[in-house]
């Protein structure tokens, strides 16, 4: 029977595979063995050090009646729903040796508990599970009773000076250029990986010995100089997103198609082809957006704003596990250091949450009794005995209880038990005042407490708010609002206020010698995503991402209308939301070409299916219209162009007058794909013999009293 292209590739792979023996012969053995020796490996290391190989090809070398199942975390909805719909079943009825897979376990944070207490317990012991993570097991493997035996973890460190070379000469380098190579990489699998690339591309490249922090942003510039400066520019952008595809890179770029620079990174050595799109190596994606970033700030800026508009866009119409990647995306996006720190915490790794367990009663009644007077201490304590479910612990490195959240919805209990307690009474009558919508859900994060700081920020609230961001993006599509408490407000100022939050003062609540202050968050309509969405826009604008139009220029100026052809036939047809989506991902193409030709948008016209731009003089405007033609036909749209030239009142940022109204009409009278011009602006550019003319003839235009003559931009336009 004939091979598939796929074991073809295996081999290939295995074949490139070099050191790593002592590491790969443990992971072997364990899968081969009738009884291994343990059940769970967990292998981590720095970027790039090869986690991800190693797993490859311990997996590879699984025999014939292995079932075998590899996923890439990063690209899993964290919850238990979208972990188990991503094993569908592949190990149900096994009854031999099965592996599961798990790389970039780093991303499954929100999971990890849940995979150790509930997942994995439910396996087959006949089920080997290989994780590969950036960051060290959690303490719950190594401590929890049971699985302190039947866990392994590997530590990967750089190659050997032999191993090294090794590999640079199967890469087909001389044995000069792997020494150079091996002496800059200092035996990161990544950076050797690089340094064989780029001295294949430029067999004369001196590469800068360097301590090993900086040798992959060295080497990663030092490959991306030898690339064309649309395929570096096509890096550039695409560092900026989490995945690629066409459009998402398009959209970046500014272009109206994103397909010749997909095409230039596809081939690349530090970039890999998922079920997602193209996925850049974490690591190289970093020091490319770093160096972006401080090289050449307002683009990065620009770039990041691009990307911004186009998810928000996408996320509003996405459902399903698109749903759940659209919101990945969105989150990689958030770099506001607030923002940041509430969705991925420090301390939080140091902490394991899970579900209250009836043993810990007696902890967790100590703990409230600690740092909560009295009269608190009673309601807390209440809660926990009559939603049980509703108590998540967070336990130290040896397994102790370190601290508690408390979190249900109203419709888990009675109106009279909300109103027993003075905390959720407030938050009862404000949701009745403010009530959401059906079908909308709501949260109330009734305490968090920790044993020694009470509810002041420390591991682990740290790892609290992390697992009731796991909730959040379980019902990221149906959650309106949450209400939470604090005694100590004044300490999360500065992240409630970015993430949104409202403080509502007249919820405000004495118990005891404590103060208990009511903070709301409101997701809006659209729910997470759009909450997201706004995380992203305001980050942006915290961060001075603006990048200012060019100003409106004095005199004569060119006008340019555009206008979407069929645009009300679309929107029937996609619907509003995938419409808009369409639209603006036009409109950041469009803003592209009249930036790059010198011209200004006029945001007060912005009417969602074109827009108005200005230029100095008419050969850019000629020149702009065209292109903007070329990048709807890209994008599968007509567009109706239209350009006048004349004198205009300015107001602010907006302009008006007769020039502006004819432009209008102008744009009114082009076929679909095609640019119309006056007689004004012929006659200013008719000096340019790249520029030609089809006369149109006069036409009666609505609003003036004489025919106006009409030309069409010929194929010999700067097109």
């Amino acid at each position: 029977m004939a091979r598939t292209i796929a074991e073809r590739l295996t081999e290939a792979a295995g074949a490139s595979f070099v050191g790593r023996e002592a590491e790969l012969a443990t992971l072997r053995e364990a899968i081969a063995a009738e009884d291994p020796p343990f059940l769970v490996a967990h292998v981590h290391g720095p970027g790039g050090i090869g986690k991800s190989r190693l797993l490859q090809s311990a997996v590879a070398s699984a025999g014939p009646g292995v079932r075998v199942l590899s996923l890439d975390c990063a690209r899993i909805e964290p919850t238990p729903r979208g972990f188990l719909e991503a094993v569908s079943g592949a190990f149900e009825g096994a009854d031999g040796r099965c592996v599961l897979a798990l790389d970039t376990y780093e991303t499954f944070g929100l999971m990890d508990s849940w995979l150790r207490q509930s997942f994995l317990p439910s396996l087959p012991d006949t089920a080997v599970t290989l994780i590969a993570s950036r960051e060290p097991p959690r303490p719950g493997w190594l401590t929890s009773p049971g699985w302190a035996g039947l866990f392994h973890q590997i530590r990967l460190g750089g190659l050997d000076p032999d191993e090294a070379r090794a590999m640079l000469t199967r890469r087909g380098l001389s044995a000069d250029q792997a020494e150079r190579a091996s002496r800059f990489a200092h035996g990161h699998p990544l950076a050797l990986e690089l340094a064989a690339a780029a001295l294949r591309a430029q067999p004369d490249l001196e590469l800068v010995d360097g301590p090993p922090p900086l040798i992959l942003q060295q080497l990663t510039q030092a490959f991306l100089s030898g690339l064309s400066p649309e395929a570096a520019e096509a890096v550039e952008g695409a560092s900026i997103l989490r995945r690629l595809t066409e459009p998402s890179l398009a959209a970046v770029l500014g272009a109206p198609s994103g397909r010749a620079a997909f095409d230039e990174i596809r081939g690349l050595p530090f970039v890999d082809a998922t079920d997602e799109g193209l996925a850049i190596h974490a690591v190289v994606r970093e020091a490319v957006a770093r160096d972006l970033a401080a090289r050449d700030p307002t683009r990065y800026r620009r770039y990041r704003r691009r990307a911004w508009r186009y998810l928000a866009d996408e996320s509003r119409a996405a459902a399903g596990l698109s749903l759940w990647q659209q919101t990945a995306d969105l989150l990689f996006l958030v770099s506001n250091p607030s923002v940041r720190e509430a969705f991925f915490p420090a301390g939080a790794a140091e902490m394991t949450v899970e579900p209250g367990d009836p043993a810990d009663r007696a902890a967790l009644a100590a703990i409230v009794a600690a740092v909560e007077p009295p009269e608190a201490a009673d309601l807390v304590a209440g809660w926990s005995r009559d939603l049980p479910g509703a108590v998540h612990v967070a336990r130290d490195g040896v397994g102790d209880v370190a601290g508690l959240y408390l979190l249900f919805e109203p419709g888990d209990t009675t109106a009279e038990r909300l109103a027993a307690d003075p905390v959720t009474a407030a938050w009862a009558r404000h949701l009745a005042e403010h009530p959401v919508a059906e079908g909308e859900r709501v949260l109330f994060l009734r305490r968090w407490l920790d044993r020694e700081a009470g509810d002041l920020p420390c591991p682990s609230q740290a790892a609290c708010w992390l697992d009731v961001k796991r909730t959040y993006m379980e019902l990221r599509s149906s959650l309106r609002r949450l209400y939470t408490v604090s005694s100590e407000l004044e300490a999360y100022a500065d992240s409630l206020g970015a993430l949104g939050f409202q403080v509502l003062p007249e919820a405000e609540v004495r118990l005891g010698a404590a103060t208990y202050h009511t903070a709301m968050l409101d997701f809006g309509h659209d729910s997470v995503v759009g909450w997201l969405a706004r995380l992203a826009e305001v980050d942006d604008v915290a961060d001075d991402d603006h990048v200012p139009e060019p100003a409106i220029p004095d005199g004569t100026v060119t006008i340019m209308f555009t206008d979407i052809a069929g645009s009300t036939a679309l929107t029937e047809e996609l619907g509003d939301a995938a419409f808009r989506s369409v639209a603006r991902r036009l409109e950041t193409s469009l803003r592209a070409c009249v930036g790059e030709t010198g011209g200004a948008v006029i945001e007060g016209k912005l009417l969602g299916d074109g827009l108005l731009a200005v230029f100095t003089s008419a050969g850019p405007a000629l020149e702009c219209a065209v292109r903007c033609v070329d990048a709807a036909r890209g994008a599968g749209l007509g567009l109706h162009v239209g350009l006048h030239a004349g004198d205009v009142i300015r107001e602010g940022g907006d302009i008006f007058g007769g020039a502006v109204n004819l432009a209008a009409r102008v744009a009114g009278e082009a076929p679909a794909g095609q640019v119309l011009v006056s007689e004004t602006v012929r006659s200013l550019a008719l000096t340019s013999a790249r520029i030609g003319f089809a006369d149109q003839g006069s036409r009666p235009l609505k609003g003036f009293s004489e025919p106006v003559r009409l030309y069409r931009v010929s194929p010999a336009s700067p097109a």
